[in-house]
């Protein structure tokens, strides 16, 4: 019998299988009727994760002795791995009648009630079972702790259910499950630093995962990474999780909102691609994909995907099924459906009031619809909400500048300024609003900080080309223009401005061709329409012979024209 559990013991079924037929057919009965031999093999055959031919070794054992507490107990235990978990309960209470003060079995109805999703009566049975500390089989308090702490923890408790993951290290120092749901706990906690130290820990534990994995510890230290901001470590964390673990759809999802927040937008939908493929319905990878199509102008395909999160499996972020309506939004307001997209937008800051993005983002709906108290209404409940939140600042400004309320627009373009300095187009539409209050000087500052720091980005050009013709740098001006011209060529707008930069300087044919080819982009540029007249006319005057004031006298070279000829004036 020893050579067959020491075979079972390794692993080696068939093997020990081989063995028990080579004994005589009276000695093998003999171990049909053994107690002991059953209970053993159930136990060896549950430690080697042979499930179902352990729950026939432990039933034959309960045959043989069926009011004994421990093997009601043992079976319990292969139940529960077998996710039978009412049939689990149901034998923990036959030990528990045979045994009231078998703390193994409480222990095992705790974790089964937990699947279920009782948690107060999970909890409850792992109280008992401390309590009593009475017999606790093959294991220890160990397992009661474990199962507390992690029950404390569903339950938001996460304070209590780090006391009961210390309880548990005092009993199992090294750990590596339960050093790897302390750092979960700690991230619960927002106690980073803490929480990667604890997964670290359990990497370097003494390797027992129960039904996880290493993969669990790198999920959870990554979320800490994330979470901390130490987002280079947290795709280092993510990447080693699915090394071990390839076909977890939650560690692709999680690896993609790290991708998203380093704007590695294609990157972020083939995490999120990845996820959708291992969980199709996984609603929360669903609304991710849908924000990057968005981020991509892929609108169409945004909107499907966020049609297809919101009938997904429920499975959501921080902000439940208000994402999806939020970003559906914002695909039906790039494929021009505005109403749509601020009744979508309604829904998201209905489903969640407290959303500042969803609010942002339904002020621009409200703005496209040109409502625009209520846009700015919009605008100030997401600043209100969050203080820090640029984008809803950002917006404000823009509403505030269709608005002409050029003052308040450069006040709010200073805060988002003030939250992020290098926010390219706050500079540059800054710059604007100081053009429109004639403040030439800091319209220009503003437009130069815009190309300083992305000198692709052509309306800081113009801008700049703008505010330089605002105070006469002509020549200034008409490089600004090209450099918009070289960036778009079909910018109609800066062909004529450059025109008009031109005829100042006085050079007529110049201007003249040039005006001609803006209108060829835009026939209908109402500027390039009426300077193109002024630089005609201008050239007829020049042809015209001079007149002089005195017409009894020769003309003197620096005599006045005539005052009755035509004066014409800038636009």
């Amino acid at each position: 019998m020893q050579d067959i559990l020491r075979l079972l013991s390794a692993g080696l079924w068939m093997a020990a299988m081989q063995v028990a037929l080579s004994f005589p057919a009276i000695a093998l009965q003999d171990k049909l009727k053994d107690f002991d031999y059953w209970s053993n093999l159930c136990g060896l055959l549950a430690d080697s994760e042979k499930y179902e031919e352990a729950l026939a070794a432990c039933e034959q054992a309960i045959v043989l002795r069926p009011k004994d507490a421990g093997i009601w107990a043992e079976h319990s235990n292969v139940l529960l791995k077998l996710k039978k978990y009412p049939d689990a309960i149901a034998s923990a209470d036959r030990a528990l009648k045979f045994d009231p003060k078998i703390s193994l079995a409480m222990t095992y109805r705790c974790m089964a009630f937990s699947a279920l999703n009782r948690q107060d009566e999970g909890l409850d049975n792992c109280n008992q079972a401390l309590k009593v500390d009475g017999n606790w089989g093959r294991k220890s308090p160990y397992l009661a702790w474990l199962n507390r702490g992690m029950i404390l923890s569903k339950q938001g408790q996460f304070e209590q259910a780090l006391n009961a993951y210390d309880r548990t290290l005092l009993l199992e120092e090294k750990d590596s499950i339960t050093l790897a749901y302390r750092c979960e706990t700690l991230t619960q906690l927002k106690r980073y630093e803490d929480a990667v130290i604890s997964c670290q820990t359990a990497l370097a534990g003494n390797g027992r995962w129960g039904d996880k994995s290493p993969a669990f510890a790198w999920y959870h230290a990554g979320n800490a990474y994330r979470l901390s901001n130490q987002l280079t470590s947290a795709i280092a964390a993510f990447d080693q999780a699915i090394k071990f673990d390839a076909n977890d759809a939650l560690t692709w999802n999680a690896q993609a909102l790290v991708l998203e927040e380093l704007d590695r937008t294609a990157e972020a939908l083939t995490s999120y691609n990845r996820a959708i493929q291992l969980k199709e319905k996984l609603s929360v990878a669903l609304v991710g994909r849908c924000a990057m199509l968005n981020r991509l102008r892929q609108f169409k395909e945004a909107l499907t995907a966020c049609d297809q999160a919101i009938q997904g499996d429920g499975r959501w972020g921080r902000w439940g099924a208000a994402q999806a309506w939020d970003q559906r939004g914002q695909a039906l307001l790039n494929l021009g459906q505005a109403e749509e997209a601020l009744a979508s937008a309604n829904r998201a800051v209905g489903i969640a009031p407290t959303y500042a993005e969803a609010w942002s983002n339904r002020s621009v709906a409200l703005w496209v619809l040109q409502r625009y108290p209520e846009a700015i209404a919009a605008t100030q409940e997401a600043i209100r909400l969050d203080p820090t939140y640029v984008s809803a600042w950002f917006n404000r400004a823009t509403i505030l500048r269709a608005t002409k309320n050029y003052a308040d627009a450069v006040i709010a373009y200073d805060q988002v300024l003030k939250l992020n300095p290098r926010h390219v187009s706050a500079w540059a539409n800054r710059s604007a609003v100081l053009w429109h209050l004639r403040q030439y000087e800091q319209a220009l500052d503003s437009a130069d900080r815009a190309i300083a720091l992305d000198s692709q980005f052509i309306p800081s050009w113009f801008n700049r080309a703008i505010a330089l013709t605002a105070m006469n740098k002509y020549r200034d001006a008409i490089v600004a223009y090209d450099r918009v011209l070289k960036l778009n060529p079909k910018s109609a707008e800066a062909m004529t401005g450059k025109g008009v930069a031109l005829w100042n300087l006085k050079q007529y044919p110049e201007a003249q061709a040039t005006l001609q080819a803006s209108l060829k982009l835009n026939p209908n540029q109402a500027i390039a329409q009426s300077t193109l007249k002024l630089v005609i006319a201008e050239e007829q005057r020049a042809k015209q012979p001079k007149v002089c004031v005195d017409k009894s006298k020769p003309c003197e070279p620096n005599q006045a024209l005539d005052p009755s000829l035509p004066k014409f004036s800038s636009p």
